[in-house]
């Protein structure tokens, strides 16, 4: 019994020097669709964010929700149609879009508050991302092109959780389907976030991407490139690299990539010096995650 209260109080004191090197600063958390119908893994997660903002931590957390839009087109007899990994969106998609992504929204919400902790919905006509159509072709497909950094600010200095959707709203009012990567991207950067944290079904950057035991703990922008040149980073990964790239040099500090089905995967990736995911960083800077 003592023993095991003695190495509880042992994690909590190594935890100091992360906490002080976090307080009050935004970490920006983007969670994929298929963590969300986990009901465990959400619970995880949420419970880290909870935690995150009760220590000082200004959490921001963007949500996606391609699998459930899927499914709620099929049952309208709608077949989902991708280009370039992008979801087609008409008129008849983007009102299901819509309904889905604030349904799993209001969820989130609430399930923070079951929580213990205190969250804001920001779905329309709410949203705090602006964007522009990407391609008339994909029809109601968005772009960011900016953030209302103040109001996101005042909400999560206020102790609230934003709990942020996949949509932006064009300067006349119409809401597109964006991709939550990219409105995460361009969330962190708006804030120079100390953290941008992707929750995946993987366990980061693996030179072999079929063995978990290869990950990469820590990774420069050369290093990114150097791989991205040797084959070993390929396909979609490419572009999502290059656009953590830009935000690195746009501001953001540090940029995570973690296995969401890891119990408690934010705080072991943030709060230990090992990590359990790959963080990604400019050269020059330390590879720590308490750095």
């Amino acid at each position: 019994m003592v023993d095991e209260a003695t190495r509880k109080a042992k994690v909590l004191i190594e935890a100091l020097p992360f906490l002080k090197r976090f307080h009050h600063q935004f970490t920006v958390v983007k969670l994929g669709g298929a963590p969300i119908e986990d009901p465990a893994v959400l619970d995880s997660l949420l419970t880290d964010l909870v935690w995150l903002e009760q220590v000082g931590v200004r959490p921001i957390l963007v949500h996606g929700g391609g699998a459930s839009i899927s499914r709620a087109m099929e049952q309208a007899g709608l077949k989902p149609v991708f280009h370039n990994g992008r979801r087609v969106t008409d008129k008849d998609t983007i009102a299901i879009v819509e309904r889905e992504v604030e349904r799993l929204n209001e969820h989130i919400h609430d399930r923070i508050f079951d929580l213990g902790g205190a969250a804001i919905q920001l779905c329309p006509p709410h949203l705090i991302v602006q964007g522009k159509v990407l391609d008339p072709a994909l029809g109601f497909v968005g772009q960011p092109i900016g953030v209302d950094r103040e109001r996101l600010v005042r909400y999560a200095t206020r102790g609230l959780i934003p709990v942020i959707p996949p949509l932006s709203v064009t300067a006349d009012g119409q809401v597109l389907n964006t991709n939550a990567d990219d409105i995460a991207l361009a969330v962190a950067t708006s804030l120079a976030a100390e953290k941008l944290v992707f929750c995946s079904n993987v366990p980061g950057v693996m030179t072999d991407p079929k063995d978990p035991r290869t990950r990469i703990s820590s990774l420069t922008d050369r290093e990114v490139r150097a791989l991205v040149a040797k084959g070993v980073i390929q396909g979609g990964m490419i572009p999502k690299m290059e656009s953590c790239l830009g935000a690195l040099e746009a501001g953001v500090r540090k940029i995570h990539i973690v296995d969401a089905g890891m119990p408690h995967a934010l705080l072991l990736e943030i709060f230990t010096a090992e990590g359990i995911g790959t963080e990604l960083r400019l050269d020059g800077t330390k590879a720590l995650r308490a750095e």
